[in-house]
């Protein structure tokens, strides 16, 4: 892969601290500042570069949706090589409108003067940001390893005038008591739950307990009707001593949240799921071949297919991808039927 675009790639793989939306913005602009002579590429080079910023933050639906732009680009060779650009800034124009209207959105629809919520979300600061300038507000945001994004959130609030303060992710409960309402960004959202953090269903439980609302802020580009992820778990076993788990990322079950703000307006869970079931995902390399939506026999999952007449570099590409896919179905709790 050209070097140029393994760095972009690479970046996003390693990004441990920013929202969903944020990291698509990042690796947007980094796609955009490239010099029109990697728009020439072969676009092969493109969509090996798709697979890899999905593999990067496989968690990540606005990533998947990036890659899939860029592939179905690639696949109609040259001339679409030479609208990855263009199609980049559509999509985040897009983007830019949906955080905008989310943020609208919330700010009419949550009465609210003192929100407690976890992690680092741009969406959810620029909703915070909206409501904070119609009135008084205060934001309490645990702290949420392992990483400890909820810090830098909560400074970020801190520099944008909002009041915040921090508490270690075991005062969720406790402090939630005391808020009005919680409320939390997603990485993606499928039929069965909002991936984020870990923390997230702690403290959408935490607002049940207390009889608050828990709202999920999510734009429909982290809608998915597949899991995207893994989890990100990490283990360790010592020979004289307990052995080590970390989980970087959770599902919250849709029902759990009292609504779902999204670009098109406030979803009940039962109108999210069915956003979310009917999302399309086109990989844009294994086009014209046919998807399935419904596993083979004997199989879990979706599977891309390619037609016989794809060159062995080509299925190999598709084969990789469908084993990515797949395992990543395979290891989360939330594919369902």
């Amino acid at each position: 892969m050209d070097p140029r675009l393994q760095a972009i790639a690479s970046a996003v793989a390693s990004d441990a601290h920013s929202g969903a939306s944020e990291m698509l913005t990042k690796a947007a602009g980094s796609i955009l500042a490239l010099p029109e002579d990697v728009y020439a590429l072969p676009s092969s080079e493109w969509t090996a570069f798709g697979i890899e910023l999905h593999r990067g933050k496989p968690s990540i639906a606005t990533l998947f949706n990036l890659a899939n732009v860029i592939m179905l680009e690639a696949e109609a060779g040259p001339e679409g090589v030479r609208g990855i650009r263009r199609a980049v800034e559509d999509l985040m124009e897009r983007e830019r409108r949906s955080v905008t209207e989310m943020a609208r959105t919330a700010a009419e629809a949550i009465d609210a003067d003192w929100i407690i919520t976890t992690s680092y979300s741009s969406t959810v600061s620029a909703i915070l940001g909206s409501i904070a300038s119609r009135r008084s507000l205060r934001v309490t945001v645990a702290e949420s390893f392992p990483g400890g994004e909820g810090r830098q959130f909560a400074h970020r609030l801190w520099d944008m005038g909002i009041e915040s303060e921090i508490i270690p992710d075991s005062n969720v409960f406790a402090r939630a008591a005391r808020a009005d309402c919680a409320l939390t960004g997603g990485d993606s959202l499928t039929p069965q739950g909002l991936v984020n953090k870990v923390g997230t269903r702690a403290l959408v439980e935490a607002a049940r307990c207390h009889d608050r609302p828990a709202y999920g802020a999510c734009g429909q580009s982290k809608f998915s009707p597949v899991a995207l992820t893994d989890m990100v778990v990490a283990e360790s076993t010592a020979s004289d001593g307990p052995s080590e788990r970390s989980q970087v990322f959770e599902s919250t079950p849709l029902e759990r949240f009292t609504r779902i703000i999204t670009e098109d307006g406030i979803f009940t869970p039962r109108r999210s799921r069915r956003a979310a079931a009917r999302t399309q995902i086109g990989i844009g390399m294994v086009i014209p071949g046919p998807m399935r939506s419904r596993p083979a026999e004997g199989r879990r999952g979706f599977h891309f297919s390619h037609p016989r007449s794809s060159p062995p570099g080509r299925k190999r590409q598709i084969d990789d991808m469908n084993v990515h896919i797949n395992t990543s179905i395979r290891k989360s709790v939330i594919y369902g039927p």
